[in-house]
């Protein structure tokens, strides 16, 4: 499973949509700043392969904030920060506060979840209404945990051959930026649906010159 050059420009055209025009606004409600997302490219690869693609991309633990959704498809949507990032973002989310954490609290993880939360909301959103449908929502998790582990948690009880949609964006804050990673990870029909869908819809707000 394979995406076309078209596929792919329609994938970051849609992923833009859902960054620029729900969770940049409020992100940037949320603390008072103006906040802009930016994609930088899309993949998708098995599951299975993350592990050989993604230790240099993702060389410390993780930070990850998790919600599960089922409806007309059925998939996980996550939030996925190197550690190091993950602390950079929760101080640039927080530009009031005194000190510069070096290392995540309760307090930075809140705000980590309260961010994610509003990325992951706007983007399964964006994908109920592309598809015609109402998800339902689990409740946000967060952890902080090995690559491996991670993988292994998504591939859990799951006998389908699943797939890992990626969408790498950045959190740009003034003169400063943060890479983290949106995650969408379905079976193969699921995707296959979904990337016809945007697909589809990109070709209805972009008409042929």
């Amino acid at each position: 499973m394979l995406l076309t050059e078209k596929q792919k420009m329609a994938l970051s055209e849609f992923m833009k949509i859902v960054l620029s025009r729900r969770t940049a606004t409020a992100l940037s409600q949320l603390i008072g700043s103006d906040v802009t997302m930016k994609v930088a490219e899309v993949s998708l690869s098995p599951l299975s392969k993350l592990m050989t693609e993604l230790p240099n991309q993702f060389n410390e633990d993780i930070v990850s904030v998790h919600q599960m959704f089922k409806g007309t498809m059925s998939g996980d949507a996550l939030l996925l920060l190197n550690y190091s990032f993950a602390v950079k973002l929760t101080n640039l989310l927080r530009p009031d506060q005194e000190d510069y954490n070096l290392y995540l609290n309760v307090s930075s993880c809140e705000v980590l979840m309260e961010a994610g939360n509003i990325l992951l909301n706007s983007y399964i959103n964006m994908l109920g209404t592309l598809m015609g449908s109402q998800f339902t929502f689990s409740i946000p998790t967060f952890q902080i945990e090995p690559l491996p582990d991670l993988v292994k948690s998504l591939m859990m009880g799951k006998n389908e051959v699943r797939y890992v949609l990626m969408v790498d964006t950045t959190f740009q804050f003034y003169h400063n930026s943060v890479r983290g990673s949106l995650v969408f990870v379905s079976g193969v029909i699921p995707l296959s649906c979904l990337i016809k869908g945007i697909e589809a819809s990109i070709d209805l707000a972009i008409p042929n010159p």
